[in-house]
């Protein structure tokens, strides 16, 4: 069955649905009784014959049909409406309830979500993806996700509030006066999967500041799973006094013998810190020189990434084995 639009076909086995072999395959479409009654799974049959349950006929292109109930009797052709690729998860606006805001520290608020629980608003996500808070004046603005899909419907927010920033204080002043919110989810392409993790890979996550959000995800995703990649976990900060959840990282490594932490701070940072001072991208380099089965994870911002990417490329990494969402909204400068 070849897929209009997508460059893309379907292997259907013999007497099996069209919308069956669909999601074998790992494709996602609308969908409800899988009786044909609803009519929500209804395609457009552009080339081929089915024979179709119920209602019970055969049809020729082109016609309409019922994914759920029609079998091909030859090659098809279709087009899908809103047909998801596999690995692609839809993208859903929700009222979240807001369980809990905590401040971690001097800039840095944690709140904490509840999706709701009926199944028309279930929504799924990849450890590492973001969302979009929304505010009733139609502003929004993009937060990582900290939690791992593994906690269901729970999310978490690591928010910096900036003073001076207009739209900063609108979605700190929301989301500490107000009992729910909507977000739009999930969204972002640097991810990771615990069953798509090859398990001689070893992860170097570079965070900056909040960045620690994303890593967060991914790692509570890995561990949960039971994964046993060496994860080595770089936490940059202009100050000491930036850094905020003290213990978790650090518990981690005590925990799991696969983990290592490694707290970074500026070198003009005027502090009594006593641990490693330098940029992000130098303290990975001094530490390694073989990228091998590596997959370098960047969490910052543009100016952060960017180097890293340089720095690691010219110690022989692929720049394929690095990810990181500025890549797809701040893409590359032009050397």
């Amino acid at each position: 069955m070849a897929l209009d639009g997508l460059h893309a076909s379907v292997s259907v086995r013999s007497g099996e649905t069209l919308l069956a072999a669909l999601e074998r395959c790992g494709y996602k479409m609308r969908r409800s009784c899988r009786n044909g009654v609803c009519e929500i799974c209804q395609i457009t049959l552009l080339e081929g014959e089915v024979e179709q349950r119920y209602p019970a006929g055969r049809f020729q292109a082109p016609q309409a049909v019922l994914a759920c109930t029609a079998t091909a009797l030859s090659d098809l052709r279709v087009y899908i409406e809103g047909l998801q690729m596999p690995g692609v998860l839809a993208v859903k606006k929700v009222i979240c309830e807001i369980t809990e805001t905590e401040k971690l520290n001097h800039d840095v608020y944690r709140i904490r979500l509840q999706m709701p629980a009926t199944a028309s608003h279930a929504v799924e996500y990849y450890a590492g993806q973001y969302l979009n808070v929304l505010l009733p004046t139609g502003k929004q603005a993009s937060f990582s996700i900290a939690s791992a899909p593994d906690m269901g419907r729970e999310l978490e927010l690591h928010i910096r509030h900036i003073p001076e920033s207009e739209m900063s204080s609108a979605i700190v002043d929301h989301l500490l006066n107000n009992p729910s919110v909507e977000v739009e989810l999930p969204h972002g392409e640097c991810c990771v999967q615990a069953t798509q993790m090859k398990d001689d890979t070893q992860l170097i996550m570079a965070a900056a500041s909040t960045g620690f959000a994303q890593v967060k995800s991914m790692v509570e995703h890995l561990l949960a799973n039971q994964h046993h990649n060496p994860i080595h976990i770089y936490w940059g900060a202009r100050n000491v006094e930036d850094f905020y959840l003290a213990d978790l990282p650090e518990q981690w490594a005590r925990e799991h013998s696969h983990v290592t932490m490694t707290r970074v701070v500026e070198p003009d940072a005027a502090s009594a810190w006593q641990g490693r001072k330098g940029l992000l991208p130098a303290a990975i380099l001094e530490d390694f020189s073989d990228f091998e089965n590596t997959l370098v994870i960047g969490a910052g911002s543009p100016g952060m990434v960017y180097a890293l990417l340089d720095a690691c490329e010219a110690a022989g990494m692929k720049e394929e084995q690095m990810k990181s969402d500025v890549f797809a909204y701040a893409p590359r400068p032009a050397k």
